[in-house]
């Protein structure tokens, strides 16, 4: 019996000590092939056999990238060999009427078509997408040359609608702007499923004025981390969605003829006007949230960031330049505002669902003059201005009701309301806008009008009269104040009524008007300048949109 039960032992100790090994092989031999995939992604050949160029099935002329799975767009290699494979297949003389068209070739653009062609005399090119059933979209098409003028047409065409059959009309055009000769053609989408709505329901509000120009972007629709940038047009159609690798962006940055945008929440993607990704940038051991800008006068990057690792969140700033890719940390609130840190309560889990402690929760941002940042802090109702940021930061003052300072020595940094209002509550997009006269400008913002405040479960919000809860309140307000800067005070001196949302939310100047964002309520509007809605549309969600802004995107795709 004991010599049976040994040899079992034996024989089980043998097939444990077998399958060890198998499993170390082959896991050693999994590893061996990640390293070998991820060289053979460093090898332009490689990737040049990956990457086919194949006619498709939306139409009769038009192409489509084939690549091999490992071979994805945000592959830089991936760029380039699709750039020189178009380069190639355009050396195949190309004219008007047998023009290189090709779906969506870098993969940044789902509702796009790339075309190039030559004519022989320098013209400009109008299009118009038909589809059955929704509103026709026309633009003229931006050219690299003097007036809008070339022989050397090379578009990334938008606006086509994803899971129907696209007619896109091209008009060329002389220099007297004269149609001399237009072609039609048929791109059949109806393969490609859409992932949002394709047209948005609509309210006409009481203002008789036309929207402003161009196309509204939601950002973050439904989860941060399972978003596109989708493009909406004044009818509410969706007319393009710029895909993104994992994370949501915040805005959109116009540089340079190209776009800047956040692509994943440690990457950057610069984006040109044919949908080619020109540069990545990284920013290191920092997680990005809530917001970026442009500085201008340093070409910068300001970003909101948290730091790996760090036992607290949303409340860093740091800086990205935009010509070298250095990152440098310019702020840590707690070095500045550190009492508001300290009487912080730690609450079981913050917003995120972790252990790291959210106790100013930075939300949205704007530079001034290149040296200055105006912040916004939910968690504090309260507004911060640092001043000299690159060289030596300090707050030079704040904005919110006294209440939110007890317990703290910074009521000398706050600054007088002059007026009978209630202060902002847990604010979104506060950004700065310059007014003539001496100390003097304006900071405008999206009031939420909501008390909320996790690591301050004890607050008194008695002195906020008016303001709802996270599920329910009456109204959220564009609020534009007033800074004197000499005489230390803010003042309201504009106000519109808004949908209620207690998070998620933005405002913005497109040209005289208003787009606001209400994300709880599921809607973004277009108010004119007297504050009377022209335009609300809403959209379904299974949670909200981060933010809606407008751009025309002139000298991207549109002359």
């Amino acid at each position: 019996m004991r010599k049976q039960v040994s040899r079992l032992f034996a024989s089980l100790l043998a097939v444990a000590v077998c399958a060890t090994i198998s499993y170390l092989y082959l896991t050693g031999l999994s590893k061996l092939k990640i390293i070998k995939d991820q060289e053979n992604l460093k090898d332009k050949k490689y990737v040049e056999a990956s990457i086919t160029l194949k006619t498709s099935n939306y139409g009769k002329e038009i192409y489509e990238v084939k690549a091999s799975k490992d071979v994805v767009y945000t592959n830089m290699l991936y760029q380039e060999v699709v750039e020189e494979k178009i380069k190639n297949q355009q050396s195949n003389t190309t004219d008007f009427n047998h023009p290189f068209m090709i779906y969506n070739p870098y993969g940044t653009n789902k509702n796009s078509l790339n075309i190039y062609f030559e004519t022989k005399e320098e013209q400009e090119v109008e299009y118009t997408v038909k589809v059955e059933g929704l509103p026709d979209f026309s633009r003229t098409l931006k050219n690299e040359g003097e007036n809008n003028l070339t022989k050397n047409h090379a578009y990334q065409i938008i606006g086509l609608v994803v899971g129907k059959k696209n007619n896109l009309l091209l008009k060329l055009k002389d220099n007297n702007g004269t149609v001399v000769e237009e072609k039609e053609w048929t791109v059949d989408l109806t393969s490609i499923k859409p992932t949002v709505a394709t047209k948005l329901k609509q309210k006409t509000g009481t203002s008789k004025e036309e929207l402003s120009d161009g196309l509204y972007v939601m950002f973050g629709h439904d989860k941060a981390y399972n978003a596109n940038n989708y493009l909406y047009d004044n009818e509410g159609v969706l007319r393009s969605e710029l895909i993104l690798d994992g994370y949501r962006s915040d805005r959109i940055i116009f540089l340079e003829n190209s776009m800047i945008y956040s692509n994943q929440e440690q990457e950057f993607i610069k984006v040109n006007r044919l949908g080619k990704i020109e540069k990545r940038y990284s920013i290191g051991d920092y997680v990005m949230h809530h917001d970026y800008i442009l500085d201008e006068e340093n070409e910068n990057l300001i970003v909101l960031a948290n730091k790996k690792g760090a036992s607290t969140i949303e409340d860093r700033v740091i800086s990205l330049n935009l010509n070298t890719g250095k990152v440098k940390e310019l702020i840590d609130m707690k070095d500045y505002l550190k009492k508001f840190h300290d009487i912080a309560t730690v609450p079981e889990k913050n917003t995120y669902g972790g252990t790291e402690l959210d106790w100013i929760h930075l939300n949205s941002l704007d530079i001034i003059n290149g040296k200055d940042l105006v912040l916004s802090s939910r968690e504090l109702s309260t507004i911060i201005y640092m001043e000299d940021v690159y060289t030596n930061p300090k707050v030079k003052y704040i904005i919110t009701d006294d209440s939110t300072l007890e317990k703290t020595d910074y009521q000398n940094l706050n600054y007088q309301k002059i007026g009978d209002f209630v202060s902002q509550a847990g604010q979104h997009t506060i950004t700065y806008e310059k007014k003539e006269g001496e100390n003097k400008y304006y900071l405008y913002m999206y009031n939420n009008n909501y008390q909320g405040a996790r690591t301050r479960p004890d607050f008194n919000w008695k002195n906020y009269k008016g303001t709802g809860t996270y599920e329910k309140g009456e109204n959220s307000y564009y609020y534009k104040y007033l800074i004197d800067e000499e005489n230390k005070t803010y003042e309201l001196v504009e106000k519109i009524v808004l949908p209620y949302s207690s998070i998620v939310s933005s405002v913005e100047h497109v040209d005289q008007h208003f787009v606001t964002s209400s994300g709880m309520s599921h809607c973004f509007n277009e108010y004119d300048q007297e504050g009377q809605l022209i335009k609300e549309f809403q959209y379904t969600s299974k949670k909200y949109a981060y933010r809606i802004f407008k751009y025309t995107f002139n000298n991207i795709w549109f002359s």
